[in-house]
């Protein structure tokens, strides 16, 4: 990019322009006055002339020829014959003229008489080349002048015009400051300097929302890493307790079987957390690994029956309004529905009741998961989507990542999770846009479908 002098390259390439035409307009003007004044004297030789030929010889003619002296014209008479009718173009013409011959100081005229007689009538340019070169000096005063005059006037009008480009640069500068929220505010945008102020506004704004993104994902990385140093802390110093106290004390049944059932118990833990850790970083890619279209109420009751099967205990009970298609990753949705189902098992206990609900409209399929148990106070129905948040004893038990994930497969799905308000115990609701068109192919998005965070509300 060339960051030579804005001000200077208009103002040198003007200044040329003016002085191209400034040099066209004298030229023109002294040729067409030289002009004039030439033609002038030609007309004057031509009237004295004319007089000469009409006077008749003797005294009249040195009189006129007198006065033509101090007019500044020379006569010189060359006597001579008279030529014959056919002899001559001169006599036949009665006093034709020849034409003026014009040299470097002389303006010439000859002209031949009826009676032969040969006059030659002259005029010096001397004036002439005088007056023009009196015109010339002026012009080029003039000139000089106006280009001075122009060079005033094109440094302040550049100054005004580039005084938009003095705001960019010190409103750039005050921003490097630490001024972020400086912006130029153009009062127009359809204007080259409008277009241009509009585009760095937006540009400042790209940046500052790109910069604040940038340091709430270390401020996240950073709650995130120190949480999960603190989760994986607890079981892994169990794990190493356990270990120590049997390498150590090597101890008799029943405390050996009890201390080896605390060190697999922790270790399961400690595995989970450490899968529940790896879910979330494969969580960030853009698109589900892979995408089927599936029935959300034939997985519903597959986890009920996986539920049924591994005795978690209470009553659990779906209720569906047919099939509900939805396209995703069967595993992940699966995922979902089973951490819900757990999650209300345990808050409900094993008196409680825990029912599922599969319904849809137009355009999504909502699956509900709903316990009779002590609930969800309303200040945390969305701060328990966060990770590693649990709630009071009573509630969903784990290492508090198992929302985090689900939500975020959700989301992944163009869908999402949310913690709905309900009079008696706590209810999620699950929300995924229908399968689209078969001949589409992969994860579609239906008119009204979601995609990132939904109010929370009744289903």
């Amino acid at each position: 990019m060339k960051t030579g002098s804005l001000r200077t390259r208009v103002t040198v390439t003007t200044l040329a322009l003016l002085v191209v035409v400034l040099a066209g307009v004298i030229a023109a003007v002294t040729i067409a006055y030289r002009s004039g004044r030439q033609g002038d004297l030609t007309s004057q030789l031509h009237a004295a002339a004319d007089q000469f030929r009409d006077t008749p010889p003797g005294a009249a003619t040195k009189i006129l020829i007198g006065n033509l002296a101090r007019q500044g014209i020379a006569i010189d008479v060359r006597p001579g014959s008279p030529a014959g009718p056919a002899d001559t173009p001169a006599a036949s013409d009665q006093g034709a003229v020849n034409p003026g011959e014009l040299s470097s100081s002389l303006v010439v005229l000859d002209q031949v008489l009826p009676d032969g007689t040969r006059v030659s009538l002259s005029a010096s340019n001397a004036a002439i080349d005088g007056d023009v070169r009196q015109l010339l000096a002026i012009e080029i005063l003039v000139a000089f002048a106006a280009l001075l005059l122009a060079a005033l006037l094109i440094q302040r009008v550049t100054g005004a015009a580039l005084r938009p480009l003095a705001d960019v640069s010190r409103t750039a500068a005050r921003i490097a400051g630490g001024e972020t929220s400086e912006r130029l505010r153009p009062t127009r945008s359809d204007t080259e300097l409008g277009s241009m102020a509009a585009a760095f506004d937006d540009m400042v704004d790209a940046l500052e929302a790109a910069v604040r993104q940038a340091k709430d994902s270390e401020e996240t990385m950073g709650r995130f890493l120190a949480d999960a140093s603190h989760e994986l802390r607890r079981p892994i110093a169990a794990v190493q307790a356990s270990a120590e106290t049997l390498l150590r004390e090597q101890p008799r049944r029943p405390t050996r079987d009890a201390l080896e059932a605390a060190l697999a118990g922790d270790a399961a833990r400690l595995g989970r957390l450490v899968d529940d850790l790896l879910s979330l970083a494969r969580l960030d890619a853009p698109a589900p690994a892979q995408s089927a279209t599936v029935d959300l109420s034939g997985l519903a009751e597959a986890a009920i029956a996986d539920a049924n099967g591994r005795a978690l205990g209470g009553d659990i009970s779906l209720g569906a309004s047919g099939a509900a298609a939805v396209e995703g990753d069967p595993d992940a949705i699966s995922r979902i529905i089973r951490n819900l189902l757990e999650n209300a098992v345990a808050a409900a206990g094993p008196a409680g009741h825990v029912r599922l609900r599969v319904a849809k409209d137009a355009h999504e399929a909502r699956l509900s998961v709903e316990d009779d148990g002590p609930g969800v106070p309303a200040t945390e129905r969305e701060r328990i989507f966060d990770r590693f948040v649990r709630l009071a004893p009573g509630g969903p038990t784990g290492s508090g990542l198992g929302l985090a994930i689900a939500r975020r497969i959700a989301r992944q799905h163009l869908g999402d999770l949310t913690c709905d308000e309900v009079e008696r115990g706590a209810r999620f609701t699950l929300w995924l846009p229908l399968a689209g068109p078969a001949e589409q192919g992969g994860l579609t998005r239906p008119p009204g479908a979601v995609a990132g965070p939904r109010a929370a509300g009744p289903g």
